[in-house]
């Protein structure tokens, strides 16, 4: 991955991690992609995830176990891949320590943080259905799930953007910060050759 330009999005479910990757990866001439597409992309492997249409889907019909270790499992692919490009994880995707370890070692992060009174009513108004993660409503449950993961969005953070803004907003405010912070590369050097 030496010398690939990779920028990952990390955050809470509606957070616009996938409408933001789109829309940065277009202004760096990179293709964007979606952990959740990808894992979506490979649920021919067996026979629960068959009818899944949506990440939510895979992980209601799988369970959060097995769909978070799939999920390890697509972003270490991803890494051992080497190909520049914007990545929009999925909102678990921070669980998992190694997940962490790759997204600090490998990647400019950008948590894309907002409250989640925002984050709620976007899941509210969006006509996608999303699995509860705690049994509890999952526009209710975002708080609770937020808090909890948070710190793991801030260990990995490089950037921080508030992600209550609109996403033309978001994306200018991506784009000056990537543009400030580094030096157009925005990859971490690969520690192997450090």
């Amino acid at each position: 991955m030496n010398g690939a330009r990779c920028l990952a999005l990390v955050g809470p479910r509606c957070a616009g991690k996938s409408t933001l990757a789109r829309v940065a990866a277009a202004r760096f001439g990179l293709p964007a992609l979606d952990l959740d597409e990808l894992l979506l992309a490979e649920r021919a492997f067996d026979e629960a995830a068959t009818g899944a249409d949506s990440a939510g889907a895979l992980l209601a019909a799988v369970g959060e176990p097995a769909f978070r270790a799939r999920e390890s499992a697509a972003l270490a692919r991803l890494v051992d891949a080497a190909s520049p490009c914007v990545l929009a994880t999925g909102g678990g995707a921070v669980v998992a320590p190694a997940n962490r370890a790759l997204l600090r070692e490998r990647f400019l992060v950008a948590f894309l943080d907002a409250p989640a009174a925002v984050l709620a009513a976007r899941l509210r108004a969006d006509p996608a259905p999303r699995p509860s993660l705690t049994g509890a409503d999952p526009a209710e449950e975002l708080e609770r799930v937020l808090a909890e993961r948070r710190s793991s969005y801030e260990e990995v953070a490089d950037l921080t953007l508030d992600a209550a803004a609109s996403p033309p907003a978001l994306a200018a405010a991506l784009l000056a910060a990537v543009r400030q912070r580094d030096d157009g590369s925005f990859v971490r050097a690969d520690p192997s050759t450090a």
